[in-house]
């Protein structure tokens, strides 16, 4: 009976830590390269307006925003959010600029796949 009382108070715990992807107010946007995190952070900012805050402190983020690599010659980004533990993916996103063949030598690549990405994330939080 105890063991059973510990597991239903850990899951009530977790319960409460969980969040879902419509409730994240707060993002953290880890480093990531070609600077696709400075990217990210503008088209966030003007996508989501003041709906989203970017926060540069992990212990004030409601969820993480991370790359997952895709590998030395990928002209494709792929973005995680997590939640702010890191535990549970609430999102995750992939875009590459039409012209993949040079998106990273491409002057402006890095800022479409941002504004993609962030464009997927809006889609995401609003269904």
């Amino acid at each position: 009976m105890r063991l059973l009382a510990v597991g239903l108070l850990s899951t009530a715990l977790f319960a409460q830590t969980a969040i879902r992807l419509a409730d994240v107010r707060k993002i953290y946007i880890e480093k990531m390269p070609n600077n696709l995190d400075q990217h990210l952070r503008s088209s966030i900012l003007k996508t989501f307006r003041d709906r989203v805050t970017i926060v540069l402190e992990k212990s004030l983020a409601d969820a993480i925003l991370s790359e997952s690599p895709l590998g030395a010659h990928s002209t494709k980004a792929t973005v995680n959010l997590t939640d702010k533990n890191g535990n549970v993916v609430l999102w995750s996103g992939t875009a590459g600029d039409r012209d993949e063949k040079f998106l990273w030598l491409k002057h402006g690549g890095e800022q479409k796949v941002a504004d993609r990405l962030a464009n997927q994330l809006k889609d995401a939080m609003e269904h």
